[in-house]
């Protein structure tokens, strides 16, 4: 009897030992999550052929619980892991109450969310309502067990953070996230603003001008590596996959165009994203309608890009890039690298928004874009690329955001490459950015083997087991 006693204790007392065995801990597995940007401010009115260049399956409003159920399961279904949703703040506009909804539905089927963190919100116009917005997303979203955690910590997307000076976002985090408990990742290929974010991600690899995901992404890569050898910090970079770009239907717009989508230029964006070694892969996007870059199914593509975003997420999580917490590569120049280009804009391209409230009932947000010509001949435009908003009049009648249409535009339709460059080839430098030579990754590294966290636990278990065979002999 007392044998059987004691075996029993020693049984109980390795229950943590077999939790260890079976959960490895997040560092030994490795992260690699694929997010997208998501949209939830849709209704009836959204869908017509003058607003959008295509149409959903089945028309939606995103309101409706159901609707948000069913592009969970098929964001998941896709191999995706959270889905970042662009909101306005807390208070009475439909992004607050639907995030709520999404969050629930996300725990509900495994799935995980965030916030894209509005800066230029009407419904925070000023630094005050700023920072509430921040304490309440902190303190009551990010405590929500489906809340999108990378490393432990709650992770929170920011978009037009250049609304303030960087004095103002290090004053406001050292009242709403003094600890830093929380990932703040920012918008735009600037890496001074690691002095305060996080992380960097850039929400358009997409622009008037032909574009080249690799050398945008291992350019990124390149930046986010200098400034945590600079800072001795860890920092992420969040790498953008896209299949295409059509904002031409968007009201008010003076400088619209096509990028022609096709599952060659998403699969190329992919391997691009992929190749940077990134924290992370976001999606543009699930279901921006207005902009044309949504992977939900569609009238014209069916589940095209719902197979292909599956295909290539499987490939990100099973590829060979470093894990969290593994020393990063550094990125070195290739020998030979390509001329300037031609052509060099003033700034990193940006989605531009200005959303002005009203006193009265209605908020009229007006989207702006600008063209900023040289004096030289050589002309410098500035690419924008705006994401829109359609928030439901039918869901908040006490603010809701409306638009005003403007006089017609000029519309650009980019020509897409007909040969589309694998990541293995040389590229030229895309006409986006300064001059700077291609960056060339090194061969990702195979994972180390499965060691270090489990090494304890195994040995652990082998003299337990022995020990209870000598007890038992007794």
């Amino acid at each position: 009897m007392f044998k059987r006693c004691l075996s029993c204790i020693l049984l109980l007392s390795t229950l943590p030992l077999w939790g260890t065995l079976a959960v490895p801990p997040v560092h030994a597995q490795g992260q690699r999550p694929v997010l997208a940007f998501y949209y939830a401010w849709y209704d009836e009115n959204t869908w017509s052929p003058d607003k959008v260049p295509d149409m959903p399956r089945s028309p939606y409003r995103s309101a409706e619980r159901a609707t948000i159920e069913r592009h969970v399961r098929e964001a998941r279904g896709a191999g995706i892991d959270g889905l970042v949703q662009s909101w306005y703040g807390p208070g009475t506009n439909p992004t607050e109450a639907n995030f709520c909804t999404l969050l629930d539905v996300a725990q509900a089927h495994g799935m995980q969310a965030t916030v894209d963190f509005e800066a230029t919100s009407p419904f925070m116009p000023d630094l005050a309502s700023l920072r509430n917005g921040l304490s309440h997303l902190i303190g009551t979203h990010a405590r929500h067990p489906a809340f999108l955690r990378y490393d432990g910590k709650p992770v929170v997307f920011f978009w037009q953070q250049r609304r303030y000076s960087m004095d103002t976002w290090a004053a406001l985090r050292e009242q709403v996230d003094p600890t830093r408990s929380t990932i703040w990742i920012a918008e735009g290929d600037d890496p001074s603003w690691l002095g305060v974010f996080d992380g960097l991600h850039l929400y358009t690899i997409t622009w008037r001008v032909n574009t080249n995901p690799t050398y945008t992404a291992n350019k990124m890569r390149k930046r986010v590596n200098d400034a945590i050898a600079a800072r001795g910090a860890h920092r992420y970079w969040v790498a953008t996959a896209m299949p295409g770009y059509d904002d031409t239907r968007v009201e008010g717009r003076d400088a619209s165009f096509v990028y022609p989508r096709s599952p060659e230029y998403y699969r190329s964006t992919w391997e691009a994203a992929i190749a940077s070694t990134p924290d992370m892969i976001v999606i543009n996007s699930y279901n921006e309608w207005r902009e044309g870059t949504m992977i939900e199914p569609s009238v014209r593509y069916g589940d095209t890009y719902l197979d292909l975003t599956r295909e290539m997420a499987a490939k990100y999580k099973n590829s060979t890039i470093p894990a969290l917490g593994m020393s990063k590569p550094s990125v070195t120049p290739t020998p030979n690298p390509p001329p300037p280009p031609t052509e060099t804009p003033t700034t990193a391209a940006t989605r531009t928004r200005t959303a002005t409230p009203t006193p009265t009932a209605t908020r009229t947000p007006t989207a702006t874009a600008t063209r900023t010509p040289t004096a030289t001949a050589t002309r410098t435009p500035t690419a924008t690329a705006t994401r829109t908003s359609t928030p439901s009049p039918t869901l908040t009648p006490s603010a809701t955001p409306t638009r005003t249409p403007t006089a017609s535009h000029t519309v650009a339709v980019v020509k897409a490459p007909t040969d589309t460059p694998t990541v293995a080839q040389t590229l030229t430098a895309a006409p986006t950015y300064t001059s700077m030579a291609v960056i060339a990754e090194p061969p990702g590294s195979q994972a180390p083997p499965l060691s270090g966290p489990l090494c304890a636990p195994l040995m652990g278990l082998v003299g337990f087991v022995w020990l209870l065979r000598g007890l038992w002999k007794e």
